[in-house]
């Protein structure tokens, strides 16, 4: 596990520098902030989704007013639910660019590059989120099966190419600064350029699992933190192929069984 680890490029604990352990409590700090702003910006209707067998609600208000809303909650969402899987990522990249003598500020251009791709999704996840909105009226059993095919996508996806090869982008900072690392080390804007890449990589890996948590609750606290726990152990633990497929396994047994029997969706939820 050790040689994995510094294979892919990411410092042991034990070999953290006083600027990594600094980085490594600013992350946590930022993650703790985000959750709880996530806790107090949610309404009622934000913690629901086909797959509770209930209709996901919308913010109130028109409908730039209620999209513009979302976008800034789901950007507050992605501060929380990604800072934990990355964070070994950016100590390991904050490592490689002072060995490379990258400029001040290149961990942060980068790590707010990989954000602002993930938010920017926001504006595809809230038209999903519509979509599940429409289906939802059809009834509790229409919705919970749509849920369930929801799950058996995610799940089948687990197993595919593009995942495995997403996943191995995201896991390694070591292949990132070898392909784009010049670019990173030049300049502020080159190590936005290569975050906004890396973050490129991680949605194609995580993709399926965040329309799960669309379809479960979109900021309901369990799910966000099922998912985030998940997307954190694919991107840390070694044997990512075995976890990923075990984890796409259970999603799509899941997805099976509620869809043969729609009635079970009130168990998941």
């Amino acid at each position: 596990m050790t040689n994995r680890v510094a294979s892919r490029g990411i410092p042991r604990p034990g070999t953290w520098s006083r600027t990594e352990l600094l980085l490594a409590a600013a992350l946590l700090t930022l993650t703790v902030l985000a959750w709880l702003l996530t806790h107090s910006l949610a309404t009622p209707g934000m913690r629901l989704g086909i797959l509770t067998g209930t209709r996901p609600m919308t913010p109130p208000g028109i409908e730039w007013a209620r999209a513009g809303f979302f976008l800034f909650t789901w950007m507050i969402m992605m501060t929380a639910m990604m800072l934990p899987g990355i964070t070994p990522f950016t100590l390991g990249m904050s490592r490689l660019l002072r060995q490379r003598r990258a400029g001040t500020g290149s961990v942060t251009a980068l790590t707010f590059g990989y954000l602002l791709t993930w938010t920017l999704t926001g504006l595809l996840a809230y038209a999903c989120l519509l979509a599940f909105d429409s289906l939802a009226t059809a009834g509790s059993t229409t919705a919970a099966r749509w849920g369930a095919i929801v799950l058996l996508i995610a799940g089948l996806f687990q197993f595919t190419r593009l995942k495995q090869w997403c996943l191995a982008h995201c896991r390694s900072p070591m292949a990132l600064l070898v392909q784009h690392g010049q670019r990173a080390v030049r300049s502020r804007r080159g190590a936005l350029l290569v975050g906004c890449g890396h973050g490129a990589y991680c949605i194609g890996c995580c993709w399926a699992l965040m329309v799960v948590l669309l379809a479960a609750g979109t900021m309901s606290l369990v799910w966000m933190a099922g998912v985030t726990a998940v997307i954190t152990v694919e991107k840390v633990l070694p044997h990512a192929r075995r976890t990923s497929r075990a984890i796409g396994a259970l999603l799509a047994g899941a997805g099976t069984v509620l869809l043969v029997n729609p009635g079970l969706v009130s168990a998941v939820a």
